[in-house]
């Protein structure tokens, strides 16, 4: 007995002492994530600031480093002593050398996830820190690694696209990425991980490839497992004003029509300027811009919507009732809210009846009344007032003030989703998949529109980013986010990011051609007709496919049953000289006329080929006549053969010399080519604007020289009247020969009045007969 109490005493303080030692222990560690937690928060609000210099920068870039329990060996050293030799961030030869080479990169195992994920931007941006997208890639591949799920999205993309660090041997300056091969099965683990992480951008861009079987196998349930849950959490953000992004989706393929567009900075202080000086539209539309986007200003838009409501402006008075009924820039109010809708709805302002409608619908301020909401809710929906359509919808499909329709409910949110509403959009895909429109889509229809609202995410700020740096010049930066668009599988992105990897934007060579080719394939396979065309001129052309004119052919016929302008042109050219289809000059006027149908901006070119088609014509009634000896001249005019692409062409994702088509048209079209790759290689670049004030001020040039001559035709015309010699007559007369001389009198007489016709002529004559002599001599 003695023994056994002897025992569970000591076993009793052999436990208590390890308890103390993992209590112990435990609370070491929660002083150290403690101080890991300090520390990386102290750096984010270093980088976040606007003015951050270089000093703080790096700073934050040790704290962070701290935090996260890197260490990059030797390179640190030098890194510190170019940074306090200098007192900037660190530069030249030496410095370039080490931020492409590491040695003895350590990372601690128990180091902050968010600071190594911070490091990432840090190593890949040089702010801080040398520039090193190596370093950068292994600190992320790190953070996947230890299961976070953002870090392992971001590995996964990367893989998917094969954008890897540039090699230590790479050309100064050195590189954001190079494009390699893909690896894609280890791209898809890391999407299946980061999904199962609840990662937003993993869960989508999965959705994307099982809605459309790319690498994965084509299911629209399991595609529908994807979307809605990312669809969902974009819902919630969508009932709170502001929460999602303000994007403008702008297509680069456009180009000038973008590059005269004024940034968003540029129309803020345009309609500031004539708000300020009393203008209720500009006052207006600038509340409208100062409640949405990266400039938003609630109190400033309640101010200039104030000021617009006082001049009897109804719509800046339902946007103030908006403003009182959230709570946005101003203190919420129900009864103010209610006073501006009632003044609104007074004037027969759509969004001031829906605002009566949903404080009677809810009963803020007012007395619920369903019957009333419905009612207010039909007079702006007659209007075509989208959020009236939506909550028609909603109260039909639960009996709210109406009796339940489901077949009515389906109408409205229809009406409503079309025009891009969110919540429409949600409620229709729930209405699919429930089967209660079974017969209008089912599951592809609901996947469609969960894509739609999916896409309406934070994350879509990514295309007003890219664009940004796009026009800034950051090439690399803007496809990198342009690809991470595509693939999540914005149009927008797709089109954009094959556009500028087809013209060398950001990276070049075979690589980025075969990617162009496959981004155009999807944009393509979501409606954009110039990606279509993109596809066409790549097998036309050989560039980053097989040429091949027929495959091209097939292309411009689909994109032409669309009435696509230039695919009608390219199938007429097509057809007139039989290149990829059977030759029909008949058909080729056709498609010709079609053309200039579609776009009838496009005279001057369709009206050349048109002219160029009657030579052909004619060509061809001719050429059968034509003796055997100039056979080889019949066989070149108006002939086109296929050399097929050069290597080195396709290589270099460069268009190959186009076929010659007649005589001594070679050169000609070899040389369009090239002014042609000049003007797309200029077109949305840096040159852009430069070559476009060129030209405008050519033409300016061109238009004072023409006003010019004219002028002083007819000063000479007026000082050629009867009376008044013609100053230098003589002289002309002197240089020229006779015959010459009765042209020009013969011609002067034809402008001249009537009275002097008759003079004109007997010169004419004289002029003739001393041509005679002329004649007969050179006979």
């Amino acid at each position: 007995m003695w023994a056994g109490k002897v025992r569970c005493q000591m076993w009793g303080a052999i436990l208590a002492t390890v308890a103390l030692n993992l209590i112990l222990l435990s609370l070491g560690q929660e002083e150290e994530v403690s101080l890991a937690q300090q520390q990386y928060e102290k750096a984010i609000d270093l980088r976040s600031k606007d003015d951050a210099s270089a000093k703080q920068l790096r700073q934050a870039a040790d704290l962070l480093k701290s935090a996260a329990g890197v260490s990059l060996g030797m390179s640190i050293p030098v890194e510190e002593t170019a940074v306090n030799a200098t007192g900037a961030e660190a530069s030249g030869s030496e410095d370039n050398l080490m931020s492409r080479h590491y040695h003895g990169l350590e990372i601690m195992d128990n180091g902050h996830i968010g600071a190594l994920k911070e490091l990432v931007a840090c190593y890949e941006l040089g702010e801080g820190v040398l520039f090193n997208p190596a370093v950068a890639f292994e600190l992320l591949r790190t953070a996947a690694e230890r299961g976070d799920p953002e870090a392992q999205a971001e590995l996964g993309f990367r893989l998917a696209f094969g954008i890897y660090p540039p090699p230590q041997d790479a050309p100064d300056p050195l590189p954001l990425f190079e494009l390699g091969p893909p690896k894609w099965p280890e791209a898809l683990a890391h999407y299946y991980f980061a999904a199962a992480g609840n990662d937003s951008f993993a869960k989508v861009a999965l959705g994307y490839r099982h809605m459309h079987g790319l690498g994965v196998p084509k299911s629209c349930q399991t595609a529908v497992l994807y979307y809605q849950p990312v669809a969902e959490h974009v819902v919630e953000l969508a009932h709170q004003p502001g929460s999602l992004p303000y994007v403008e989706r702008m297509r680069l393929s456009a180009g000038a029509s973008w590059r005269g567009h004024p940034t968003r900075e540029q129309q803020v202080l345009h309609y500031q300027w004539f708000a300020d000086l009393g203008s209720a539209e500009a006052q207006r539309a600038l509340g409208q811009m100062l409640t949405q986007g990266l400039q938003r200003d609630p109190e400033q838009a309640f101010r200039y919507f104030r000021q617009a409501a006082e001049a009897g402006d109804a719509d800046a008075m339902a946007h103030l009732g908006h403003m009182y009924a959230n709570g946005v820039g101003v203190a919420a109010s129900n009864e103010s809210a209610h006073e501006w809708f009632h003044q609104a709805a007074r004037r027969n302002h759509p969004s001031g009846q829906y605002g009566l409608g949903y404080l009677y619908l809810s009963g803020y301020g007012v007395p619920k009344d369903a019957k009333k909401a419905f009612k207010y809710f039909s007079a702006a929906s007659e209007q075509g007032h989208v959020e009236s359509w939506f909550h028609l919808g909603v109260m039909h499909l639960n009996g709210w003030g109406v009796k339940a329709d489901a077949g009515q409910a389906l109408k409205y949110f229809t009406l409503a989703s079309k025009l891009g509403h969110v919540l429409a959009q949600y409620n229709l895909a729930m209405l699919h998949l429930q089967g209660a429109a079974a017969d209008k889509g089912g599951c592809a229809a609901a996947l469609e529109l969960l894509k739609k609202v999916a896409e309406r995410g934070p994350w879509a700020a990514g295309l007003q980013d890219a664009f940004e740096w796009y026009r800034s010049g950051d090439y690399e930066g803007a496809v990198v986010a342009y690809l991470k668009a595509a693939e999540m599988g914005l149009e927008v992105g797709q089109s954009n990011a094959a556009w500028m990897l087809a013209r060398g934007y950001g990276a070049a060579g075979p690589t980025a051609s075969a990617l162009a080719q496959k981004l155009h394939q999807r944009a393509a396979g979501q409606g954009n007709m110039d990606a279509l065309l993109q596809l066409g001129d790549s097998h036309w052309y050989g560039r980053g496919a097989e040429r091949n004119w027929a495959r091209a052919a097939v292309l411009y016929q689909t994109a032409s049953k669309f009435r696509n302008a230039q695919a009608l042109f390219n199938l007429g050219f097509m057809h007139e000289f039989g290149a990829g289809l059977p030759q029909d000059l008949h058909l080729a006027k056709r498609f010709y006329d079609k053309s200039l149908e579609a776009q009838p901006d496009a005279t001057v070119p369709v009206q050349l080929a048109l002219l160029s088609l009657s030579l052909h014509n004619w060509w061809e009634t001719v050429r059968p006549h034509i003796p055997g000896v100039l056979h080889w001249l019949s066989s070149r005019i108006y002939n086109i053969s296929d050399p097929g692409p050069g290597s080195e062409a396709l290589a270099l994702g460069k268009i190959p010399r186009r076929d010659s088509v007649g005589l001594g048209l070679g050169w000609l079209e070899r040389a369009v080519d090239a002014v042609g790759r000049t003007w797309h290689g200029m077109d949305g670049g840096a040159m852009g604007d430069t070559t476009e004030s060129v030209l405008l001020l050519v033409l300016c040039g061109c238009l004072w020289l023409v006003l010019w001559r004219r002028r002083n035709l007819r000063a000479n015309q007026q000082q050629g009247a009867p009376g008044r010699p013609v100053a230098g007559a003589a002289q002309q007369q002197a240089r020229m020969p006779a015959a010459d001389q009765g042209q020009a009198r013969m011609g002067e007489g034809q402008q001249r009045p009537p009275p002097l016709q008759q003079q004109q002529q007997q010169g004419g004559e004289r002029a003739r007969s001393q041509a005679e002599p002329q004649a007969q001599a050179g006979q």
